[in-house]
């Protein structure tokens, strides 16, 4: 009577298993850091910055009572006074008009008029529901070919490889006047995001959340 334990099934295909979940988990950080770095030379501190087309604002959050979050504050008094150095002759306001969430845009442009942006030189895209739709509709709809993008630290190396890779000669301007909360999950959330923007541009172009 044989009485030797038998191998378990799962023991036979395990090894193979944890080889390919490997594998992907390092193609996917090689990706990252990719995305991550591709264009991260090209943010300049505002002295370097050349003058452009259009200043491109990325939207973000609003408070609860209607107003800009911090973050997108940040990015609106960077765009305005870029704007009023004569960094470029337009402002492209570009995010949320409210199908998707909150109506982003209309603050936005409301906050740029308030402080002295001449209305005719505000552009405004309320179908830039993600980074992916301000990058894309701003090189294919408006047909900006230079740009200033305008958004924090950690938004910015994915939105610079986005912009360029969508056909823009695109640079980035920090918006960066704070210490925003929870800003260890959005350095992580965009981290990650950076795989996602590989895969839109270079495999499955993704729909509009709207």
């Amino acid at each position: 009577m044989n009485l030797e334990p038998k191998t378990p099934r799962w023991s036979k295909w395990l090894p193979g298993a944890l080889f390919a979940a490997g594998t992907a988990v390092l193609a996917c950080m090689l990706v990252i850091i990719y995305v991550q770095k591709a264009y991260s030379a090209r943010i300049m501190a505002e002295s370097a910055l050349p003058k452009s087309e259009a200043i491109i604002i990325l939207g973000a959050s609003l408070k609860s009572d209607g107003t800009p979050s911090d973050a997108l504050t940040d990015r609106l008094v960077t765009g305005v006074k870029l704007y009023k150095d004569g960094k470029a002759s337009h402002i492209l306001v570009t995010g949320d008009d409210g199908k998707f969430h909150t109506n982003e845009v209309a603050v936005m442009r409301q906050y740029l008029v308030d402080r002295g942006v001449s209305s005719t030189d505000i552009l405004v895209d309320g179908q830039g529901y993600r980074t992916y739709e301000s990058c894309s509709r701003a090189a294919d709809i408006y047909k900006i070919r230079q740009a200033i993008i305008v958004t924090q630290n950690f938004h910015l190396p994915r939105a610079l490889y986005l912009c360029n890779v969508m056909g823009m000669d695109a640079v980035g301007s920090s918006a960066d006047l704070h210490v925003y909360k929870d800003q260890w999950w959005n350095v992580l959330r965009d981290f990650l995001a950076s795989a996602k923007a590989w895969w839109d541009v270079n495999t499955w172009t993704p729909k509009p959340p709207v």
